[in-house]
């Protein structure tokens, strides 16, 4: 017997937790979640202009660039997408497109709000904004994968599991927020750049890692250490970074889907491009906004965070309900104490739990539902 999956749920959420060696883990993930990642992959609301997009010369030749990029630098990781496609019985070029999807230039949106707070607490909170038609595929997954630190994500089926929040059992927790690059380079896509954070061990490794292992596209990591309390927000876009660490007294970041800390930001094409607005920023400012204008209590707790972040949508807080003319809702946020070791979580239909954040790493101690292979 190479993996195992079981599945449980909380806070509403399907937890699957997927034990054993890398490539028949994976496999029996892609076949134990197949009509998900089917469903997910047919529901890309990208998809199209993807397709289109990768068809034209500059298309192809960014994407080669890109894929022979990741091929090189994460090749254990390409073969997790490889073995996911191969148990889903889906072609590996079409989820490799699908994650590759925020690294070749192309119009993605916006999606998903971080908060972090150090002081005699230190906290981390993440908003998961997402298409409707996505909730009930969208799911926690813990890894245990032989020769690797336990990690728990979100996980959208079909995607590196590393696009989102993530734990690592060494006390590591960070949201990740996608960033518009205009123009990308030649690079690994930030999809494996961010899967392989998960085994940095300590604080300074991750900062450092991404300080200097560059990706095509970009993200923005809200990143919280359970041993010292420190925290950070740190924007990789396009071979470039910016690092902005939190003082120990009372200090209160935030971060959406626009640079905020970098000069002359790759999210932002020159005056007068066809593409100066890639990705709805006007809507990532909007929420921006909101969030320059909080001032948090003198020690916050999880209810400040949680209200702050579900209790209504701009412009009055940064919650999304996929109305009017904005096609994503907050399908589930979660706030982490990074003093006591605890998460939240609440999903988009405001069922909630509270778990420790060994077990959130470790997975459930039992399941209703197992495969093996």
């Amino acid at each position: 017997m190479n993996a195992r999956i079981d599945e449980t749920t909380v806070a509403g959420l399907r937890w699957v937790v997927v034990t054993g060696e890398r490539i028949a883990a994976f496999t029996l993930l892609g076949e134990y979640a197949r009509a998900s990642i089917t469903a997910v992959q047919k529901q890309l609301p990208e998809r199209e202009g993807l397709q289109v997009f990768t068809r034209s010369g500059r298309g192809r030749r960014i994407l080669a660039d890109v894929a022979a990029a990741t091929e090189q630098a994460y090749p254990h990781l390409a073969a997790e997408l490889r073995a996911l496609a191969a148990g889903a019985t889906l072609p590996y070029e079409d989820l490799l497109l699908a994650n590759l999807r925020g690294d070749l230039g192309v119009d993605d949106g916006t999606g998903c709000t971080d908060l972090a707070w150090r002081g005699t607490s230190s906290f981390i909170a993440h908003n998961e904004d997402g298409a409707p038609a996505l909730d009930g595929h969208f799911m926690l997954l813990t890894l245990h994968i032989d020769g690797d630190l336990p990690v728990t994500v979100q996980w959208y089926p079909g995607f590196m599991p590393s696009n989102t929040l993530a734990a690592n059992a060494a006390g590591l927790v960070w949201g990740i927020n996608h960033i518009q690059v205009t123009t990308p380079i030649a690079a690994p896509g930030r999809h494996f750049v961010a899967r392989r954070l998960q085994q940095c061990t300590t604080f300074t490794d991750a900062v450092d890692f991404l300080r200097t292992h560059p990706s095509a596209g970009g993200f923005a990591y809200t990143i919280g250490d359970t041993h010292t309390g420190r925290a950070a927000v740190v924007e990789t876009a396009a071979g470039r970074h910016a690092v902005r660490e939190l003082p120990p007294d009372r200090a209160f970041e935030w971060h959406t889907n626009h640079i905020r800390f970098m000069p002359d930001p790759p999210d932002r094409a020159p005056t007068g491009a066809a593409t100066a607005n890639l990705g709805q920023r006007d809507e990532s400012l909007a929420r921006g906004r909101v969030l320059e204008n909080i001032t948090p209590a003198l020690e916050p707790g999880v209810d400040w965070f949680d209200r702050v972040l579900a209790g209504a949508p701009v412009p009055t807080g940064v919650h999304r309900t996929a109305a009017g003319d904005d096609p994503l809702a907050t399908l589930c946020t979660t706030v982490t104490n990074l003093t006591d070791r605890t998460i939240f979580i609440r999903n988009r239909h405001d069922r909630t739990d509270t778990l420790s954040l060994a077990d959130f790493v470790a997975g459930p101690p039992s399941a209703e539902r197992s495969a093996t292979e």
